[in-house]
């Protein structure tokens, strides 16, 4: 501090002591004046010696008011002492001579920062890519501040400068997201699909995607989407079909869901439930060759599934074969939970021939049913 007071009384008394008509005198000094200053400022800055520094730099902006880089050094000299008030009043000293000088705006950002005025350190930055729009680092710094500040939208615009200037994988993930929190699903769906196109992300990218693509009404595509994932992670395959199955279920979408229902039995073939939803599509459809074939799979896997062997039995009948399809309903019968649909079964083919049993018949039919029902 003393050597700010010294300078600034020693500028004062080289002044008075010019004569106010000896114009030419005094030019002569101010140029000296000048010179000494930026010399003894640039000195005092380079050993680090801030306090002379910015007394030097003060003196050298009186008798150079207009001295840009004088401004902008008086404030970067204040911003290395941390006195932010100083610094922040040099500076924008500095942006009122060049409001654009590229330097004084980067610091006047690193001042705002530190002060905690976002609004302010966005504007130095704003101005820093006038001067310098190919700047990606301080582009992304922008970006980044009003993505913290929650504009988003303003931060769109940056990341995707950057984004169209390189392939930088972090500046997909980040647009997606701004665009999804915003509402823009078809946009976020975009960077998803640039994702997965170059092979980022993988599965959580697709599961995304299919979120979205449900959000916007895009079915087909959530089809495609669901089918990819379970061709890329096939551990999990099961869960994909069983989910494209629902939702074509949902659309009442047979074609789609017996697709779905395929995939679930071929990752998992004991899912038999699956099996004889398929045995009973194409049976409802006159496809017995199929039907067969479902059913002779599933029960290769379980030859005593009682769901199973009442649709083969059920076949029998169809086919004539009564006295097969008793069998089959005799076999069905071991599953206490099967036993009165399976007995049922067998009495419409061989009605009940004594009391008892028309009785049991009455019962069991009430009761097959309430079950069916």
């Amino acid at each position: 501090m003393k050597y700010r007071v010294v300078i600034s009384a020693w500028v004062l008394a080289i002044c008075a002591a010019i004569p106010p008509d000896d114009v030419q005198a005094q030019e002569i000094a101010t140029a000296d004046s000048v010179r000494k200053y930026k010399f003894l400022a640039k000195t005092a800055r380079e050993k680090k010696e801030y306090d002379a520094a910015i007394g030097y730099y003060t003196a050298l902006l009186q008798y150079s008011p207009n001295d840009l880089k004088a401004a902008f050094f008086l404030g970067d000299t204040y911003f290395r002492t941390r006195d932010f008030a100083g610094a922040r009043i040099a500076l924008r000293r500095a942006v009122a001579l060049d409001s654009l000088h590229l330097n004084s705006n980067l610091r006047l950002y690193a001042v705002y920062r530190a002060v905690g005025a976002p609004d302010s350190a966005a504007m130095s930055l704003e101005r820093a890519l006038l001067k310098k729009p190919s700047a990606a680092d301080h582009r992304r710094k922008l970006a980044d501040l009003y993505r913290r500040e929650g504009q988003s939208e303003r931060a769109i615009v940056h990341y995707e400068q950057l984004a169209a200037a390189g392939e930088d994988p972090e500046l997909f993930e980040m647009l997606a997201v701004l665009h999804q929190e915003l509402g823009q699903t078809a946009e976020a769906l975009a960077w998803r699909r640039r994702q997965v196109a170059r092979g980022e992300g993988g599965s959580a990218q697709l599961e995304s995607i299919v979120e979205m693509q449900l959000e916007t009404g895009d079915i087909k595509g959530a089809y495609n989407s669901l089918l990819e994932l379970a061709r890329v992670d096939s551990q999990n395959a099961y869960s994909y079909y069983s989910r494209l199955a629902a939702i074509a279920g949902e659309r009442s979408d047979d074609s789609m869901r017996v697709t779905a229902l395929k995939g679930m039995v071929e990752t998992d073939p004991g899912d038999l439930e699956s099996v004889a939803t398929l045995v009973q599509w194409h049976q409802g459809r006159g496809e017995w060759a199929k039907a067969r074939i479902w059913l002779e799979r599933g029960l290769q896997i379980d030859p005593a599934s009682s769901p199973l062997l009442l649709l083969k039995g059920d076949g029998l009948v169809r086919a004539g074969d009564e006295e097969g399809a008793i069998a089959v309903f005799e076999r069905a019968r071991a599953n206490p939970d099967w036993e009165q649909v399976a007995q049922q079964r067998i009495w419409q083919l061989r009605p009940p021939e004594t009391e008892e049993e028309k009785l049991k018949r009455e019962f069991f039919g009430g009761a097959a049913a309430e079950e069916q029902n």
